[in-house]
C-alpha cells in the first residue's frame, strides 16, 4: 500500500514538528527529574497531607519488603524521616474467605469471617499507585514517587503533543500542550503523594491511545500494519486504552464513566468486534484488579469492612498502641448513603449551588483551577469542521462525569484533606484535550496561560508552599470574585487550621459556628473578632440545631438565620464598614473610637447534611470589610502590632 508523503513523514518522526516535539519532551522530562531527584522531600514537608501517609507507607512496604501487609517495619521507617509519624494512616482487617464447591446451583459457596489473628493490617486504599511507583522508591528512595511523577508528566506533555500536532503547527501544538498540563492546579500535585496525579496520567493514555488514530488520519492507520507502531495505531491500541482506564476506574471507581465513549463510538459505527474488545480489556482490567485485592485483604472493597484511620493525637497507631478499635476513628465505605443523596436538599437546593460551585467555586471550580480545559471546549464548540463524533461522545462523558460527581458526592465532591482545586476532578481534566481542534495559532495557549495563570501561577511556582497552605491562595486576586462553596463547608482548606474554624460566636445558649476562610480577620478573641485594616473578611456561618425531649421522643430542629445583629466599634481612626450577605448589603460609616449596632438580614441559608447520622445545618455567607485601619502601637501605645480595621461582636437571629 502506498502513502503520500506528509503521512509517511508525520509517522516516522522526519518532520520539523517531530523533531521540535522530541526536543521539548527531551527538555522537560530532564529538568522534572533533576527536580525529582535533588529535592529533601522530607525536610521540606516535614509531615503528611491528605491520604499521603497511607500511600507513602504502602509505597515502602511494596518496595523493601514487597508486601501489601502493614507490619511494625512499615510504622518504623516512617520515623525515619517524619518524626510526626503517620498521622491519617489508614488501615483495616483482614477478612478470611472459605471457598468450597457443591453440586447445585451456584455450585460455588464462599463464606468469610473476620481474621482470627489481631496483629494482622492492610493498607485501606487503593493499591495499584503506589505498587507501579514501587520500582522507583526502591531506586531513590522517597524521592521516587517524585520520579515517578516526572515520569508521568513527560509522557502526559508527549501524548499531549503528539495529539495536537497531528492537526496543528507545531509551535502551537507545543504551547497549548504545555499550558495544558502546566498552567493549571495540576503541577501542585506532582508533590502529593496521592494517586491523583497518577489518575490524571492513566486517563490522559488511555485516551491518546483511543483518539490518536483518529486525528491522524486513516491513511496512517492502514500503513500501521506495516511499520513499528501498532500498538498505537492499529487494533491494539484500544485495548491499551482500554487497560489504561480500568487501572483509572480501580484506583478511582468514579472513572467509570470515561470508558463509555470508547464503547459508544464503536457501536455507533457498527465495529461490534471493536466494542468487544474494548468491553472485554476494561472489565478484565478492573476485574483482575479488584480481585487482586480480595487475595490481599479478603475484601473487594479497599475502603470497606473494619475500617479505621489513625493519627498521633487520637491514640496513635498500630503496634505503638495497642487496641485498633480504641485508637483508631472509623472511616468504613460499605454503602452508598442513599438517604443522603435522595433527599430533597440534596436533589434540589444543594445540586443547585453545586453546579455553580463547580464551574466558578473559589475553592474548587473548574474555571479558575482548569481553565485550558474550558478554553478546549470553547475551541471545539467554536469550530466549524472536523467536530468529530466520537469528541461530542467525550464532552458528554466530561459533563456526565462533573453531573454525576456532585449527585454522588454532594457534600465532599472535591475529596477531603484540604485539597487545593477539584483533587477528584483532575482524573477527568485530560479528556478535554482531545475536543482541541486544529490550531493554526499560539494565540488560544495565550489567552490560556494569561487566564489561568491569574489564578493558578501563584500554586505552580510554589506548590510545595501552597500545598501545606491550602486556604492563602484563594484570599487574593480574583479568586475574591467566585463564590464560596457553602456546601463543602467541613472539607474547605480553612479546615486545616482549628483556631479559624468552627469558632462559636454570638450568646452561649445558641452559638453559631463560624469559618474565617481568608487572612483578612484575626482570630477569634472570646465571641468577637477583629477584621484587618483596608482588607474585606469572608466567614461562613453554620447555623445550630436545637433538641426538644417530648413525649413522642427526642425531636431536632434545624435553626435557621433571620437576621445577624453587628456591633461594630472603630479604633482611634474613622473607617468605613461595608457589609455584605447573600442577602443584603449595607455600608456603614464610622466615626473614630465609634460604636454601632447594624441588623443585617439573612438569605435562606444553604443546606448541609453529609450523613444521616447527624441532623441539618443551615450554612450562610458572610463579608465585613473596613476601608481604613490603626497600629494600636503607634495610635495608643498598647503594644500590639496588628492592622486592625473593625471590631466586630455578632449575635445570630433566628426565625
Amino acid at each position: 500500500m502506498t502513502i503520500d508523503a506528509p503521512v509517511a513523514e508525520r509517522l516516522t518522526g522526519r518532520t520539523a514538528g517531530w523533531r521540535l516535539g522530541a526536543s521539548a519532551t527531551l527538555a522537560l522530562g530532564a529538568l522534572l527529574l533533576t527536580w525529582a531527584l535533588t529535592v529533601d522531600y522530607a525536610e521540606t514537608f516535614e509531615g503528611f497531607f491528605g491520604d499521603a501517609a497511607t500511600y507513602y507507607s504502602l509505597g515502602h512496604s511494596i518496595a523493601a519488603d514487597g508486601d501489601f501487609q502493614y507490619r511494625r517495619t512499615d510504622l518504623e521507617r516512617v520515623w525515619h524521616e517524619f518524626p510526626v509519624g503517620p498521622q491519617g494512616l489508614f488501615l483495616k482487617r483482614g477478612t478470611d474467605l472459605d471457598i468450597s464447591w457443591q453440586w447445585t446451583p451456584p455450585f460455588v459457596r464462599i463464606s468469610s469471617q473476620p481474621d482470627p489473628d489481631l496483629s494482622h493490617f492492610y493498607y485501606a486504599k487503593a493499591f495499584i499507585y503506589p505498587l507501579m511507583a514501587a520500582p522507583f522508591v526502591r531506586v531513590f528512595g522517597t524521592n521516587g514517587f517524585l520520579v515517578f511523577h516526572a515520569v508521568l508528566m513527560t509522557l502526559m506533555f508527549l501524548c499531549a503533543y503528539a495529539f495536537l500536532v497531528a492537526r496543528s503547527r507545531p509551535v502551537a501544538a507545543a504551547t497549548y500542550a504545555l499550558a495544558y498540563l502546566f498552567i493549571c492546579v495540576a503541577p501542585v500535585y506532582l508533590v502529593w503523594v496521592t494517586p491523583d496525579f497518577f489518575n490524571m496520567a492513566m486517563v490522559t493514555f488511555g485516551y491518546f491511545f483511543w483518539a490518536y488514530k483518529d486525528v491522524v488520519g486513516p491513511a496512517a492507520v492502514a500503513w500501521s500494519a506495516k511499520a513499528r507502531i501498532r500498538w498505537l495505531l492499529g487494533t491494539r491500541s484500544d485495548a491499551v486504552a482500554a487497560i489504561f482506564l480500568g487501572i483509572a476506574t480501580f484506583s478511582k471507581p468514579t472513572h467509570v464513566a470515561l470508558i463509555l465513549p470508547l464503547l459508544a463510538s464503536a457501536v455507533l459505527r457498527r465495529q461490534w468486534q471493536r466494542t468487544l474488545r474494548i468491553g472485554a480489556f476494561f472489565g478484565l482490567t478492573v476485574g483482575l484488579l479488584f480481585a487482586a485485592n480480595v487475595a490481599i485483604t479478603g475484601e473487594w472493597n479497599y475502603q470497606g469492612g473494619d475500617r479505621r484511620t489513625f493519627y498521633n493525637g487520637s491514640g496513635g497507631f498500630p503496634f505503638l498502641n495497642d487496641d485498633f478499635y480504641v485508637i483508631g476513628q472509623g472511616r468504613t465505605t460499605n454503602e452508598v448513603l442513599i438517604e443522603v443523596l435522595t433527599s430533597k436538599e440534596a436533589l434540589v437546593d444543594v445540586f443547585r449551588h453545586n453546579l455553580g460551585y463547580f464551574l466558578l467555586g473559589r475553592h474548587t471550580g473548574f474555571l479558575p483551577y482548569f481553565f485550558p480545559g474550558v478554553m478546549s471546549v470553547l475551541l471545539f464548540l467554536a469550530a466549524t469542521r472536523d467536530r468529530a463524533v466520537w469528541q461530542w461522545l467525550t464532552l458528554l462523558a466530561g459533563v456526565g462525569a462533573a453531573v454525576g460527581l456532585i449527585l454522588y458526592m454532594p457534600f465532599t465532591y472535591s475529596g477531603g484533606g484540604a485539597p487545593i482545586g477539584n483533587r477528584y476532578f483532575l482524573g477527568t481534566y485530560p479528556i478535554f484535550l482531545f475536543l482541541t481542534p486544529a490550531l493554526q495559532t499560539s494565540v488560544p495557549a495565550l489567552v490560556a496561560i494569561v487566564v489561568s495563570g491569574a489564578f493558578t501561577a501563584q500554586l505552580i511556582f510554589n506548590p510545595v508552599g501552597a500545598s501545606l497552605n491550602p486556604d492563602q491562595h484563594t484570599g487574593r486576586g480574583p479568586f475574591r470574585w467566585l463564590p464560596i462553596e457553602l456546601t463543602l463547608v467541613n472539607d474547605l482548606p480553612v479546615n486545616v487550621r482549628p483556631e479559624r474554624s468552627r469558632q462559636p460566636l454570638g450568646t452561649d445558649d445558641a452559638p453559631i459556628l463560624a469559618y474565617f476562610v481568608d487572612s483578612h480577620a484575626y482570630n477569634r478573641e472570646g465571641r468577637s473578632f477583629w477584621v484587618k485594616g483596608e482588607q474585606a473578611a469572608d466567614i461562613i456561618l453554620r447555623a445550630p440545631v436545637t433538641a426538644d425531649d417530648l413525649p413522642t421522643g427526642r425531636v431536632v430542629t434545624p435553626r435557621r438565620l433571620q437576621a445577624v445583629e453587628l456591633t461594630l466599634e472603630s479604633g482611634p481612626r474613622a473607617t468605613i464598614v461595608t457589609l455584605d450577605t447573600d442577602g443584603a448589603a449595607q455600608t456603614v460609616t464610622l466615626a473614630a473610637s465609634a460604636r454601632q449596632q447594624v441588623r443585617l438580614p439573612m438569605s435562606r441559608g444553604v443546606p448541609y447534611r453529609p450523613d444521616p447520622r447527624y441532623p441539618t445545618n443551615y450554612v450562610y455567607r458572610l463579608r465585613i470589610g473596613a476601608d481604613r485601619g490603626f497600629v494600636p502601637l503607634f495610635e495608643t501605645g498598647v503594644n500590639d502590632s496588628r492592622y486592625l480595621g473593625v471590631h466586630v461582636t455578632l449575635r445570630p437571629i433566628y426565625e
